[in-house]
């Protein structure tokens, strides 16, 4: 049995995201300037179907996430796959070994990206009508401490950086060796410069020119 605050967490974040899109469909995500908010609400779906399988099926190989059934509206399959994934994780063992993205190969996994995946796309979604309240701290804190094992590496060669949030009393360090650089400041605004989102913090001059080259998810 995987976190019921995570889960719990999960699931009001996902219906947010789906009540945004129902607002407009048609709207443009500013983070994803060839997306409409249902263009975001697929993705969601789309990565939220894939855990469900991962979760039945166990795979220890990647798996594609499937793609949006033909006739089927994408925001209906936002809160449809929603309830499955929750279903899904809530019977899942998570020490279970399965295929995940970093070292991390258990279902347990995916509790976690999909917290932060889902936190973040309701933040896409609220963020298109400019009314986005911060990242929940969970999901903030979740994706910090993912953020060294996954999106660390992909950045390629920049200085070792500890940031420290404020609210929750945590830091870390992104990097070997002594830190050469350093921020603060809370957990979701951290999070959210770190993924290239509007953000108060400051990162150094290579952190920022390195998150900001990261490639955007493909269309769907």
């Amino acid at each position: 049995m995987l976190s019921a605050e995570n889960l719990s967490s999960i699931e009001s974040q996902g219906r947010r995201l789906a009540e945004a899109a129902r607002r407009d469909p048609e709207r443009m995500v500013p983070q994803y300037p060839d997306w409409t908010l249902g263009d975001l609400a697929s993705h969601t779906a789309s990565i939220h179907a894939r855990t469900v399988l991962i979760c039945r099926d166990v795979p220890l190989e990647r798996i594609s996430a499937p793609r949006l059934p033909n006739g089927v509206d994408p925001i209906d399959w936002c809160e449809e796959t929603l309830v499955e994934m929750i279903e899904a994780l809530s019977a899942a063992d998570p020490m279970t070994p399965s295929w995940a993205f970093g070292p991390n190969q258990v279902l347990g996994f995916w509790e976690t990206r999909m917290l932060i995946e889902t936190g973040v796309h309701r933040w896409d979604a609220e963020q298109a009508f400019g009314d986005a309240e911060p990242l929940d701290v969970h999901v903030a804190e979740a994706g910090l401490d993912e953020y060294g094992d996954l999106w660390h590496r992909p950045l390629g060669k920049v200085q070792t950086l500890t940031v420290a949030a404020l609210d929750v009393g945590r830091s870390w360090t992104y990097g070997e060796g002594k830190p050469e650089a350093s921020l603060d400041g809370v957990a979701s605004e951290i999070y959210m410069r770190l993924n290239s989102r509007p953000s108060t913090v400051v990162l150094p001059d290579d952190w920022a020119a390195a998150v900001d080259a990261q490639p955007r998810p493909p269309k769907r």
